[in-house]
């Protein structure tokens, strides 16, 4: 901190004795330059005058000789005599008005040569009058004849004032001049004398606080060089530490310069290259770092080479093996890393590798345990396949070997309650009513359950269906979800979403179904259905006025043969939900309930949005 302030006092005071001095001439020279603009305009307006007087004295001389010219023409009638008189007229007008443009800026003198525009217009207007006369041979009226000379005489008149006038502002202006080249003179010199008294004070003090600040850099220079000296001794005992741990850690290292020799050299590379590090100092790294690849026994470049190449950190391709000076391989692992200096510049590189032997031997047996893995789940997939199989042709054999015998029973069942029903008590009538109804449980749990079993063999892709469309015939396909047994209300149109047709129709008629079944008893279900749309999903929601569902039960509910409302009254399986749930997963969708607005629950099931053009 102390070598930066004093270095900063010693450049501040040379900047002063510099800069100050310097601006002191800058602002003499502004002063002087003032004084000498002001100078150039008296001396301006000056040369103004002259030009205003020599117009003046021009403006004269032409009117004289239209004078001379139109009164000898009026005593000879010569028309040659008209020459003069007619030049005047085609540029008197011009000299009048550079006239005026002269004395702009000085009221008394524009009011002046106004006045005097004035009487020239009115003595030529006459002259022309009078000229046309002479030219038809009348003789001028002598009441004419004077008004001629009247206007002549008022117009001289005005010349000769305006001339007078002029005179005397030409005099006063150049009394000015001379007044404004002694004030000249003389504030040059002042300023002269000011500006050495002042510089040669500021350069003074400057200087003495430079000399000052010069003592200060010394003392600055020679604290400097202690401290140099020693980091020095430090810089030394760090390299020290450096080639100490270097040499310790269990990597080899080798370092090189920017010619690609090596400059070092540890124990650990050492032992794997077969160089030591005297051997070794200054020779190039390939004569040192020789590498082979481990299957096609072909020369690799090493990672240094490519270091100073791509000028960035890079590493060996697998398989590298170090071939030592005895002719020893060596699997390594390495990376090389340039050594740049304070500006970038690359210093040498820095390679450090180590012995993969070791990990070789891992990767080989990870390998081998890989494919024999990889062996294992390809057996597996075929078994697996194999029984999908069995359970699809199980399947069919449940819907055809078990459910035949039901629909017996269901029918025989049916025809004695029919043929004699009259013939049996109350019990026997019970007996087998209970039969039928308990086939025809057991038949629509075979339907749930192969239902189920085809959803989760399901592998077709997505398509693109009409939700609007689907769900208003579904609607009018089951009488149970029409009026006077259930009233269903769409909002709005429906959108499009991604699915399987028969999936997606399982869904809804399970789902409207239920919220048409699930109602307290004398009441009618009041179903609304509705779409929202979710980022890249559509989620269709569907919420009735039943019975309702747990919070405690919202996830257990789609499980399989769950049932949370009384058996007895509703019925049911226990798969319809279940079988929903299996089917929206099918789809890559998601299901779930909540309570409604108004009490009763809503449904929910979510499903990709149609992406195209044709997005509704």
């Amino acid at each position: 901190m102390l070598i930066e302030t004093d270095a900063a006092q010693f450049s501040r005071a040379l900047r002063n004795a510099i800069l100050l001095p310097v601006g002191v001439i800058l602002l003499a020279a502004v002063l002087a330059s003032l004084i000498g603009y002001e100078f150039l305009r008296v001396i301006e307006r000056a040369d103004h005058s002259r030009e205003a007087g020599r117009q003046i004295v021009l403006a004269q001389e032409t009117l004289l000789g239209m004078e001379t010219s139109e009164l000898a023409y009026q005593l000879l009638g010569d028309p040659v005599e008209l020459k003069p008189y007619n030049d005047g007229l085609a540029h008197i007008d011009a000299d009048f008005d550079s006239m005026q443009k002269l004395v702009e800026g000085n009221h008394d003198l524009e009011n002046d040569v106004d006045q005097l525009i004035q009487a020239k217009n009115t003595w030529i207007e006459h002259t022309k009058v009078t000229v046309g006369q002479r030219q038809k041979g009348k003789v001028t009226d002598p009441d004419w004849a004077k008004m001629g000379r009247v206007l002549r005489e008022d117009l001289n008149g005005r010349l000769a004032t305006l001339m007078a006038d002029q005179i005397k502002m030409r005099d006063a202006r150049l009394r000015d001049v001379a007044h404004m080249k002694y004030v000249f003179v003389l504030s040059c010199c002042g300023i002269a004398i000011l500006l050495a008294l002042a510089v040669g004070q500021l350069v003074r003090r400057q200087f003495a606080e430079l000399a000052l600040g010069y003592r200060h850099a010394l003392h600055t220079v020679h604290q400097r060089n202690t401290a140099l000296l020693r980091s020095e001794v430090d810089l030394e005992q760090q390299k020290e530490w450096f080639r100490v741990t270097l040499t310790s850690i269990g990597d080899g290292v080798i370092v090189t310069d920017k010619e690609g020799r090596v400059v070092f050299m540890n124990h650990e590379a050492e032992k794997l290259t077969g160089w030591t590090s005297v051997e070794s100092l200054l020779t190039p790294l390939p004569s040192v770092f020789r590498l082979i690849h481990e299957q096609t026994r072909e020369k690799i470049e090493d990672s240094v080479t490519e270091a100073f190449r791509e000028n960035r950190v890079v590493g060996l391709p697998k398989l590298a093996v170090l071939v030592s000076r005895s002719g020893e391989e060596w699997p390594i692992e390495d990376t090389a890393a340039p050594i740049r200096g304070p500006n970038g510049e690359m210093l040498g590189v820095v390679l450090v590798f180590h012995n993969a032997t070791d990990i070789r031997r891992a990767q080989k047996a990870l390998r081998v345990h890989s494919d024999e893995l990889e062996r294992k789940v390809d057996e597996r997939t075929a078994n697996l396949r194999q029984a999908v199989n069995q359970l699809e042709t199980f399947s069919y054999t449940v819907s055809h070997d078990l459910r035949s015998p039901l629909r017996a029973m269901q029918g025989f069942a049916v025809a004695a309650l029919e043929e004699y029903g009259d013939k049996l008590d109350d019990q026997g009538r019970e007996y087998l009513t209970r039969i039928k109804n308990a086939a025809e449980r057991l038949d629509r749990l075979i339907q749930d359950l192969l239902s189920y079993s085809r959803l989760s063999r399901s592998e077709a892709p997505l398509v693109d269906l009409d939700l609007d469309s689907m769900m208003r015939e579904i609607i009018e396909n089951y009488p149970n979800l029409r009026s006077p047994a259930a009233e269903v209300r769409i909002e709005g149109t429906l959108p499009h979403v991604q699915g399987h047709e028969s999936a997606l129709t399982q869904v809804i008629a399970n789902l409207l179904g239920n919220a048409a079944k699930f109602v307290r008893p004398g009441s009618t279900a009041q179903i609304k259905v509705w779409a929202e749309s979710l980022g890249n999903h559509v989620r269709l929601c569907i919420e009735d006025n039943g019975i309702g569902v747990d919070p405690k039960d919202a996830e257990r509910i789609f499980s399989m043969f769950v049932r949370v409302s009384e058996s007895s009254l509703y019925g049911g399986t226990g798969v319809g939900l279940a079988i929903v749930k299996k089917a929206v997963e099918a789809m890559h969708g998601a299901v779930g309930v909540e309570p409604g607005k108004d009490g009763g629950s809503r449904f929910w099931v979510e499903l990709g949005k149609v992406t195209s053009s044709k997005d509704q």
